[in-house]
């Protein structure tokens, strides 16, 4: 628990931002001499993922765990570029010959240049220069997208953002001044959903996993001044290049699995096959969908459906070979001054070996529990929150013997 707050010190933007998107919108303690300790204890955990007393405070739905974090000198925050997976000058030759191929605006593809490759979640994002200026690829599964050539410049001045690129699943792309060291997009109006933090890199941002209609309102909060968005474009439409056949939404589970995707910056949403259904208590049921190495996670728990996606190598949770899972928490309830809490965690996961036919939580002086396994997807519903030091997973193929043995990471 964190009992007072460090001396003429300041938060660095992005993790002011997260504390402030996953506190609950509207929260309003009273004046008193115990603000400054509330704020103080909402934003340690919210930055960091850590624990609180016990609790985690979020703002409305549950929330997966974050990525990795850097340490800014300061405080902690996230690098962008790895949390984006960004690489300097190099694409992909395989979504290279698919941007060549959707390309009807462009110089021949010996004049584009590479400036940075990001993918994230199922979704490749490029962006190239070229003598008809910078333009932008996004390739997933099925589809690419593809921005027209843009010769724009940005404004004089210090923290200029020009949005130049938006697919519609939640794609970002555009231009930053050199100035720029944090930068936060988000939808005019955002309640905590439709936000993203892009990389930059050489004069460039990159969010391959952001919010969609972005061209209907957007702000931006740069280096700690926020302002609206003027000029946004138009989305860009996808060329389907790759056509699959989408997954069956005729079942009630299906259908609920279609609630969670709808307006989320979610790749390929068609695709996403049902996986575990769980209810893991009478106020939580977790739903769970899959489509390659990507889980789609949701809540149901009273509350809209927010589907949030996250592929494998991002999940902190656990992390091995036959399995990976990320935190998620549920049954909030309201927080003295607003906001919600909880203090019930669970796994939710992609099965990554087809050997495996069990998942168990064991630890010392408690009885074992066992996860619902179902189509390339589990939820564990074990108390990982409270960390206790021998606790393991076990992961058993049909005949009990051990796949592997995992310690889980703090949620």
């Amino acid at each position: 628990m964190i009992d007072q707050l460090p001396e003429n010190r300041t938060l660095p933007d992005d993790v002011r931002l997260r504390a402030r998107r996953r506190l609950s919108e509207g929260m309003k303690p009273a004046p008193s001499n115990r603000t400054p300790a509330l704020i103080a204890a909402g934003v340690g955990l919210l930055a960091a993922g850590a624990v609180v007393a016990g609790q985690a405070l979020y703002g409305g739905d549950a929330e997966l765990a974050g990525p990795s974090y850097q340490h800014n000198g300061e405080f902690e925050g996230k690098d962008m570029a790895v949390a984006n997976h960004v690489e300097r000058g190099t694409v992909n030759p395989d979504a290279l010959a698919r941007c060549v191929a959707a390309a009807t605006e462009h110089p021949p593809a010996a004049e584009w240049q590479t400036i940075a490759t990001s993918r994230r979640d199922g979704l490749t994002l490029t962006a190239f220069r070229s003598p008809a200026g910078v333009f932008f690829c996004a390739n997933t599964a099925t589809t690419t997208t593809i921005s027209a050539p843009d010769n724009a410049k940005l404004d004089e001045g210090p923290r200029q953002v020009k949005v130049l690129f938006t697919t519609p699943t939640g794609a970002l792309a555009g231009l930053a001044s050199p100035d720029v060291r944090f930068l936060s997009l988000s939808r005019i109006g955002d309640k905590g959903w439709d936000n993203t933090s892009p990389a930059l890199v050489d004069g460039v941002f990159l969010a391959p996993s952001g919010y969609t209609k972005a061209e209907n309102g957007s702000k931006a909060l740069v280096n700690g001044s926020e302002f609206a968005l003027r000029g946004m474009p138009a989305v860009s439409r996808p060329v389907v290049d790759r056509p699959l056949p989408p997954a069956d939404r005729s079942t009630p589970d299906a259908q609920k699995l279609a609630e969670c995707l709808r307006d989320r910056p979610v790749p390929d949403p068609d695709q996403f096959e049902v996986g575990v259904t769980a209810k893991v208590s009478p106020a939580s049921t977790l739903r769970l969908g899959r489509f390659g190495g990507v889980l789609l996670y949701c809540l149901d728990g009273g509350q809209p459906l927010v589907g949030l996606s996250i592929e494998a190598d991002r999940m902190e949770l656990l992390t091995g070979r036959t399995i990976a899972a990320s935190a998620a928490f549920y049954d909030f309830v309201g927080a003295e001054g607003g906001g919600s809490t909880s203090s019930h965690t669970a796994a939710v996961g992609l099965v990554l070996d087809d050997r495996v036919a069990s998942i168990t939580y064991t630890r010392p002086g408690a009885a074992d529990v066992p996860a619902s396994i179902g189509n390339g997807t589990f939820v564990l519903a074990a108390p990982f929150i409270d960390r206790y030091p021998d606790a393991r997973v076990v992961v058993r193929d049909a005949g009990g013997a051990v796949l592997e043995t995992i310690k889980p990471r703090d949620p």
